[in-house]
C-alpha cells in the first residue's frame, strides 16, 4: 500500500497547474472595488479561458436579448461572485472534460456532475447569504478533481473496490480508502494546496465525503451537500454514484431548513437543465 501511496502523489505532479491567469483574475475579485477594465486586460489574453467564459454565460442567460460578445459586457452583466463561478468553471474543463474508466465516467459525465454540484453550491449560498460563496462554490466546481489522479489506480483495484462496496455494506470511499490508501478527497485536497487555492476551499474539498469534517463550517457543509444533490439527482453518476450515505445533520450547519429542501432542489434541478441544455445547443453550431 506504500508503494501505491507514492505513485499516486507522484502522478500529482503531472497534473498541470491551474492557469495563472485565473488565479490572479480570482485575487483580484477579493477586492469589492475592483476594476472590470484591469480585471477584462487580465483574462482577455487567454483565450481559452475568454471563449469558455462567455459560453458560459451565453448559455446560463438565455433570455438575454443579445449575445454577450465581450468580458467587459460579460462583467456589466454579473455580480462579482457570478464572474468567479464563471471564470473557476471557465477553468475547471480542461481538467474535468476526460474519460475515468477508474470511476466508470465519460468526459460529459464528469463535467456535468462538477457543473451541478457548482450550481447547487451558487443557488445555496445565495439563499443562506453565506459568508464565504466564492469559496463555496470554487470548492464544489472542483471537489472531484482528485479522481483525475486517482482514476488508473482506481480502475486497476476496481473490481476489488467494488466487491468490498457490495459484500461488505462499505461506501465507495470506504473501499477506495480500505485498497489505495487514500481517497480522491485527500489527493484533491492536496492538488489544490499546490496549486495555491485558499485554506477554505481546499478543507471543503478535503472534508466533502467526511461526515464528521463537513459540519465543521458552512463552507464545507454547502460544498458536501451540493455534491449529495448533485448526486440524488443522478447528474454524472459514475461507480461510486449511489453508495453514499446522507446525513440529516449537514442541513443545519449548511442553513437550509427540511421545508426549504425539496423547492431548493426543483430549482437547481432546473438551473442546471437550462445551462446544460444550452451548452449542448451552442456545442451543436
Amino acid at each position: 500500500m506504500v508503494k501505491i501511496l507514492e505513485h499516486i502523489f507522484e502522478e500529482l505532479n503531472t497534473v498541470p497547474n491551474f492557469p495563472d491567469t485565473a488565479l490572479k483574475a480570482l485575487q483580484m475579485l477579493e477586492d469589492e472595488d475592483i476594476n472590470f477594465e484591469d480585471l477584462a486586460k487580465v483574462i482577455r489574453y487567454d483565450a481559452s479561458i475568454t471563449a469558455n467564459f462567455l459560453k458560459l454565460v451565453n448559455s446560463a442567460y438565455i433570455g438575454l436579448r443579445r449575445k454577450v460578445e465581450s468580458l467587459t459586457q460579460a462583467f456589466a452583466l454579473l455580480g462579482i461572485n457570478q464572474i468567479r463561478f464563471f471564470l473557476v468553471a471557465a477553468c475547471a474543463g480542461q481538467y474535468l472534460k476526460r474519460t475515468l474508466h477508474g470511476y466508470n465516467l465519460s468526459p460529459y459525465e464528469v463535467w456535468l456532475h462538477s457543473l451541478g454540484s457548482g450550481v447547487f453550491a451558487e443557488l445555496i449560498a445565495e439563499k443562506v447569504k453565506a459568508k464565504h460563496p466564492d469559496y463555496i462554490f470554487t470548492a464544489a466546481l472542483l471537489h472531484d478533481i482528485g479522481k483525475l489522479v486517482l482514476d488508473l489506480f482506481v480502475g486497476g483495484e476496481l473490481e476489488v473496490i467494488k466487491d468490498l462496496v457490495k459484500d461488505e455494506g462499505l461506501t465507495f470511499m470506504e473501499a477506495e480508502i480500505m485498497v489505495l490508501g487514500t481517497d480522491h478527497a485527500v489527493v484533491g485536497a492536496e492538488l489544490l494546496r499546490r496549486w495555491g487555492f485558499p485554506k477554505e476551499v481546499i478543507f471543503a474539498v478535503r472534508a466533502h465525503h467526511d461526515e464528521d469534517w463537513m459540519v465543521q463550517n458552512q463552507t464545507a457543509a454547502v460544498v458536501a451537500l451540493s455534491n449529495m444533490l448533485t448526486n440524488l439527482l443522478g447528474i454524472g453518476m459514475g461507480s461510486d454514484g449511489l453508495s453514499y450515505r446522507v446525513p440529516q445533520k449537514l442541513l443545519k450547519v449548511a442553513g437550509i431548513k427540511d421545508r426549504e429542501l425539496f423547492s431548493l432542489i426543483a430549482e437547481g434541478y432546473q438551473r442546471f437543465q437550462n445551462i446544460k441544455n444550452n451548452l449542448l445547443a451552442n456545442s451543436a453550431h
